[in-house]
């Protein structure tokens, strides 16, 4: 018989509450859970519909590192009568599991989604992209420019900047918790607004960190690589983006905004009271401004 101790039941008691609220959200998006087998790993995302029919277009949602699809339930409820939604947990995230021999890099992320979507016999799409979900969705447009018809990057990582040098020199890496107290600190960094979550619930998050460690350390080496990030003189030629950045952002600084406005020429929406996740910060606000862009023709 496995005996667990008073914290560890505590802990795990949390969890499912967080995930009971995560499911009911989603529910109430209309959100239904499914996979996908690509290549022996099972992929799991949400989405509105069973069929993908042309009635409608196909918008794709990417969380960032460390998230997983459910960072998206209260911004995809705005969204589910007007696009098809794909959620994707990507490799090593929320349902998708974890293996240590696997890639975790940004064009292994990527290639499994397009495998998924595949699968799901989409063609062409919108995505919009959060931080590692950004540079994603870049790379993406960059290769793929006619399968992509509109692209959002909110605060995405990948530029090749001074920040992101210091942070490999120096193997920084905000995601590796060895204590409460750190994430604790590393809650604080990624949004200005966050949504309320009780402390029961953050101690719950921080021992899964925590727990995580390990693992996060491995895919934070692999994604955050100099090799796939874009230098300031890069130039992409898609017309058809648009670059959101919460200029209370603490994970990321001001200048990799200028490194990417650059690099993108593209429509740009500054946000100076929001932070690293603006789409979660101020739900009603961040999507009326997406739903605007993605429908201008």
């Amino acid at each position: 018989m496995i005996i667990l101790s008073t914290k560890l039941r505590r802990m795990l008691l949390s969890r499912l509450i967080f995930d009971f609220v995560n499911r009911t959200e989603a529910k109430l998006a209309r959100l239904y859970c499914d996979s996908r087998s690509i290549d022996g790993l099972e992929v799991f995302y949400h989405s509105n519909t069973k069929h993908f029919s042309s009635d409608k277009p196909v918008l794709v949602l990417i969380h960032g590192f460390s998230a997983d699809k459910y960072v998206w339930n209260r911004f995809a409820k705005r969204f589910s009568s007007q696009y098809h939604l794909v959620i994707p947990d990507l490799k090593g995230h929320g349902q998708t599991a974890y293996h240590p021999d696997d890639d975790y890099s940004v064009p292994s992320q990527c290639q499994m989604l397009l495998a998924l979507l595949d699968q799901l016999n989409i063609k062409h799409f919108s995505i919009v992209g959060n931080s590692m979900g950004g540079m994603m969705a870049a790379k993406l447009f960059d290769e793929m420019p006619k399968r992509i018809e509109k692209a959002v990057l909110i605060d995405p990582a990948g530029a090749k900047s001074p920040f992101a040098q210091n942070m490999i020199d120096n193997k920084l890496n905000p995601f590796e918790h060895e204590v409460e107290q750190v994430f604790f600190k590393f809650y604080d960094l990624i949004m200005a607004k966050p949504p309320f979550i009780p402390k029961f619930i953050l101690r719950a998050l921080a021992w899964e960190y925590i727990n995580k460690r390990a693992q996060y350390t491995h895919m934070f080496h692999q994604f955050f690589n100099l090799r796939d990030f874009y230098s300031r003189d890069y130039r992409f030629d898609y017309p058809e983006s648009m670059l959101i950045w919460g200029l209370n952002d603490k994970l990321l600084p001001v200048d990799d905004f200028t490194h990417w406005k650059l690099m993108l020429n593209s429509n740009t929406l500054i946000y100076e009271d929001l932070g690293h996740m603006p789409m979660v910060e101020d739900v009603k606000r961040v999507s009326k401004d997406i739903l605007s862009f993605l429908n201008k023709h």
